[in-house]
C-alpha cells in the first residue's frame, strides 16, 4: 500500500479511470472493464486488496488486480501471491495480478516473483507484471492523452517536487478535453500537491481549476473525505440514539468544513470571525448554495457578503455591522 493519501488517490483513479491503469501494461489490446465493484476484502486476516476490478476481452473474463506502492518492500511478492490465491477462490476466476510502483527502484525488474523452495530448490514460483511508473515520466510530461491522468502522481516521483513542476501538472490537466474529467485530474493532483505545498502556492498554481458540485466532491478524495468521515459518524450516533437530527449536523458540518477549506484554497487564510460566521449556520440548503457560490468567488469579500445574508439576525444589527464583523 502506498502512503495514505496516495493510496486514496489511486484508488479513486482506478474507480474513475480503470481503462487507463490496463493500457499501462496493454496500450493497444481492445477489452471493457465490466466493474470495479468487487468485494475487496479477503478472508485472510481480514486483508484489504488496492484495486479489483472484472475486465471482458477477447480470451474471456479476468478478475485484474493492481496493488500500488510508492517503493519497493520485499514483503510484497508474497502479499500479491496470497491476495491472487484468495481472489481466485473467492471469484472463481483467473486472476491477473499487477505491482504498480511510483518511486524510482532498482530492487525489481518487469516481473517480480515470489519463491518457494524444497531442499535448497525451487518448486513454485509465482511471477507479476511490475509497472515502474518513473519510466513513463517522460511520456507523462509530454501531455500525452493516454498518460495525462497520471501527471499528479509525477510529484511522488521527485525528492523535491519544484513549483515549476506544479505548473508543468496544471499545463498538462489543462489540456483535458472532457471539464469533468478535468475536475477530477485536479482534485488529485490537489490532494498529493498539499502533501509537498502550502495552500496558498496550491491555489496560486491550481487557480483555473474550478469545483462542480458538492455530491460530486462527496466521492472524491481529500475535500470529500472530511465530509463523508463527518457523515459517517453522524450515522452513527443516530443509529445509537433512534434519531435523524445527527445525519443533519454531520452534513451540516461536513458543508461548513468544505467551504472553510475551499476559501483557504483560493484566498490563503480565512479570518478567525469569517469561519465562527460560517460555523453559525445550521441550514444544510443555506450551506451548498454558499459552497456552489464559493466555487466561482472572484474575492473573499464576495463569500462574505453570502454569509453575512445567511447568518441568522440578532439584537436588531443591520447588514453592515455583520460585515465589518466578518473581515476583522
Amino acid at each position: 500500500m502506498a502512503q495514505p493519501i496516495v493510496d486514496l488517490v489511486l484508488k479513486e483513479m482506478t474507480e474513475l479511470h480503470p481503462e487507463a491503469f490496463i493500457r499501462l501494461k496493454f496500450p493497444n489490446e481492445k477489452f471493457r472493464v465490466i466493474t470495479t465493484k468487487l468485494d475487496k476484502e479477503l478472508t485472510i486476516q481480514t486483508r484489504r486488496s488496492d484495486r479489483v476490478m472484472v475486465l471482458q476481452s477477447v480470451s474471456g473474463k479476468r478478475v485484474v488486480h493492481f496493488e500500488f506502492q510508492l517503493r519497493y518492500n520485499r514483503k510484497v511478492p508474497e502479499r500479491l501471491f496470497v491476495y491472487a490465491g484468495a481472489l481466485t477462490a473467492k471469484y472463481q476466476m483467473k486472476v491477473a495480478s499487477f505491482l504498480l510502483l511510483i518511486k524510482p527502484s532498482r530492487l525489481v525488474g518487469d516481473f517480480g516473483v515470489y519463491q518457494s523452495d524444497l531442499f535448497e530448490e525451487t518448486v513454485n514460483e509465482f511471477r507479476f507484471p511490475v509497472i515502474r511508473l518513473w519510466e513513463l515520466r517522460e511520456a507523462i510530461l509530454s501531455g500525452a492523452a493516454q498518460y495525462r491522468l497520471f501527471a499528479p502522481l509525477l510529484l511522488e516521483m521527485e525528492p523535491k517536487p519544484t513549483i515549476t513542476l506544479l505548473r508543468q501538472i496544471r499545463d498538462i490537466l489543462n489540456q483535458e478535453p472532457d471539464a469533468r474529467r478535468r475536475n477530477e485530474f485536479f482534485s488529485f493532483a490537489a490532494a498529493i500537491a498539499k502533501k509537498h505545498f502550502d495552500l496558498k502556492i496550491i491555489q496560486s498554481v491550481f487557480k483555473e481549476a474550478k469545483m462542480i458540485d458538492v455530491d460530486y466532491w462527496k466521492n472524491l478524495p481529500h475535500f470529500g473525505e472530511a465530509m463523508r468521515a463527518n457523515e459517517a459518524a453522524a450515522k452513527k450516533i443516530a443509529e445509537q440514539k433512534g434519531i435523524e437530527k445527527g445525519i443533519e449536523k454531520g452534513r451540516q458540518t461536513g458543508l461548513q468544513e468544505m467551504i472553510i477549506e475551499m476559501l483557504s484554497v483560493q484566498f490563503g487564510n480565512v479570518p478567525s470571525k469569517t469561519v465562527r460566521a460560517i460555523q453559525a449556520i445550521h441550514t444544510s440548503n443555506k450551506l451548498k448554495t454558499i459552497f456552489r457560490r464559493t466555487m466561482k468567488a472572484e474575492s473573499l469579500a464576495e463569500v462574505q457578503s453570502l454569509v453575512m445574508a445567511a447568518i441568522p439576525k440578532a439584537n436588531g444589527r443591520n447588514g453592515s455591522a455583520h460585515k465589518l464583523r466578518l473581515n476583522k
